[in-house]
């Protein structure tokens, strides 16, 4: 039975709400999502693919990753207004340079009476280039010099300090490695 009916259309609710009004005709009065922004821009590094975190961090990470997901939930304006209860990926080809996020939120419009509502999130994929890969475009942009010599007729300390290198990928941060007669010159 019936204890109230809406003051709109005239149904019949089983709860009544502050509103007097039905979920129907409060979801047709009420935007949950206005103020939230529908588009957006992440900035990702074409040549090691890292997406842009902040003015000057860079975050590796994968296409439709949980990682890549909070770093978009940040861009998005307005979204601290309201409760975000889900989010999920919408499917893209990677070359299109588009993400999509379907968002759903919940907002209370009046005494005890809360919506929930879902919508799409457009995300913009733009190219720029990231300090590191800029480094290594730079001519000499090198902060640190690590000059190695060694005058002796056997390489072997050279061999090992090879393989020490090797084994912490020491090499990735290098700009430069440069060799000479007696040894290598290392700039980072």
């Amino acid at each position: 039975m019936a204890s109230c009916v809406c003051c709109e259309c005239g149904a019949a609710m089983a709860v009544a709400n502050a509103m007097n009004t039905c979920v129907l005709c409060l979801r047709a009065r009420v935007d949950v999502t206005e103020g939230i922004g529908r588009v957006a821009a992440v900035f990702r590094c074409r040549r090691c693919g890292r997406f842009a975190s902040g003015p000057s961090a860079w975050l590796e990470c994968a296409y439709e990753s949980p990682e890549l997901m909070a770093l978009c939930l940040k861009r998005v304006k307005g979204l601290k207004r309201v409760k975000l209860v889900d989010a999920a990926w919408i499917w893209q080809e990677e070359h299109s340079m588009r993400l999509k996020l379907r968002l759903t939120v919940v907002k209370e419009v009046a005494l005890e009476t809360s919506l929930q509502q879902s919508f799409e999130v457009e995300f913009h994929v733009r190219n720029q280039q990231c300090s590191d890969c800029a480094a290594t475009f730079a001519n000499m942009s090198w902060t640190a010099s690590v000059q190695v010599r060694q005058r002796v007729d056997h390489k072997r300390t050279f061999f090992y300090l090879e393989q020490v290198v090797l084994k912490h990928g020491a090499q990735a941060k290098a700009v430069k490695i440069e060799q000479y007669r007696d040894g290598l010159d290392f700039f980072f």
